[in-house]
């Protein structure tokens, strides 16, 4: 689901918002600068905080979404991942923020892992050993823009997960 064509068009975003916003802070800076070296107080008194609102507006609202996702797309290229079979039971319709990127919400009915642990261990067993239903629901996030690769509901499927995001979508 995930290329380099993702991280290509993040950085080309990203680029895209420094090249806006450099131009309007060197206009400011500059009128700054002429009305500190002319002593024009009206100018330096507005724009002081002008320069300041554009830097912060420009960083918070244009960059920084786009930093966070670039650096959560690299976590997820590079990181553990795990696979997760079952089937799919709901894709939520409305779309979350979850680690920088905006997602759905995916319940699937996935085979239950085996707990660690010696009494953990023992008390799975013996569900197992009386027939006792193996599978429990999970909710896995799938990434917006990605939408059109995730199979239809009560589809089974091998999820390639990051954390909790979905990497990768296999319909078996």
């Amino acid at each position: 689901m995930y290329s380099e064509r993702d991280m290509l068009e993040i950085d080309g975003r990203i680029r895209r918002a420094w090249l806006e916003l450099i131009p309007v802070l060197v206009v400011i800076a500059a009128a700054l600068v002429f009305a500190l070296v002319r002593r024009i107080h009206w100018l330096a008194l507005v724009a002081a905080p002008l320069l300041i609102v554009a830097f912060m507006y420009g960083f918070i609202a244009r960059l920084w979404p786009n930093l966070r996702y670039r650096r959560f797309l690299r976590d997820m290229e590079n990181g553990l991942s795990r696979d997760l079979q079952g089937v799919v039971v709901a894709i939520a319709d409305v779309p979350e923020l979850h680690d920088g990127a905006m997602v759905l919400p995916v319940r699937i009915q996935a085979e239950a892992d085996v707990p660690t642990g010696t009494s953990a261990l023992s008390e799975r067993i013996q569900q197992l050993e009386a027939g006792e239903d193996t599978r429990e629901e999970r909710i896995v996030y799938l990434n917006v823009a990605k939408r059109d690769a995730m199979p239809a509901p009560g589809t089974p499927v091998t999820l390639h997960c990051f954390g909790r995001h979905i990497k990768g979508v296999e319909a078996r």
